[in-house]
C-alpha cells in the first residue's frame, strides 16, 4: 500500500515523523484529505480535529492554527497545538472557554480580539476532540 511522509512540528517539539495512509485536517478552504502522492500544496491550517489513518487504524488529534506544506509526498504540518484526546485537560480548557467567552462581551482592540477568538477556536477544538473521543 502507497504511504506519504507525515511531520507535524510544533513550536515545543516534533510531535509525528512517520509514514501514514491518509490524513484528514481542517483548512482554511474546508477539510482537506490528503493522500500518498497528492499535488503539492501550501494551506493555512485552521482549529480542528486532525485524523491520521495508518493502515486500519486512525488516530486524532487537537490542532490548533498553522500551516500544511504537501511537497515530494511528505506532508508537513506547523501548528502552535497538536494534542491527543488522553493529553487534553478538559476542566482546564473549559476554564480557558469560558474565560475567552466572557473577555469576548468585553470591549477589546483588534489584538486582544484575535487572540481571544484563537484561544476560544482552539479551546472548542479540543473540548471536541475530547468529548467525542473520550475513552472509556
Amino acid at each position: 500500500m502507497s504511504q506519504l511522509h507525515l511531520k507535524i512540528v510544533t513550536p515545543e517539539r516534533l510531535i509525528l515523523d512517520e509514514e501514514v495512509s491518509m490524513v484528514t485536517l481542517p483548512s482554511s478552504e474546508g477539510e482537506l484529505g490528503i493522500l500518498p502522492h497528492h499535488t503539492n500544496l501550501m494551506a493555512k491550517l485552521i482549529p480542528g480535529e486532525l485524523r491520521i489513518k495508518k493502515g486500519k487504524s486512525t488516530e486524532v488529534l487537537a490542532v490548533g492554527g498553522g500551516f500544511l506544506q504537501m511537497a515530494d509526498n511528505t506532508l508537513t504540518i506547523m501548528t502552535d497545538l497538536a494534542l491527543e484526546e488522553k493529553e487534553i485537560d478538559e476542566r482546564a480548557v473549559e476554564e480557558a472557554r469560558k474565560r475567552a467567552e466572557t473577555a469576548l462581551k468585553q470591549k477589546l482592540s483588534n489584538e486582544e480580539y484575535a487572540e481571544t477568538m484563537a484561544i476560544l477556536e482552539k479551546s472548542l477544538a479540543q473540548l471536541r476532540i475530547k468529548r467525542r473521543h473520550k475513552v472509556r
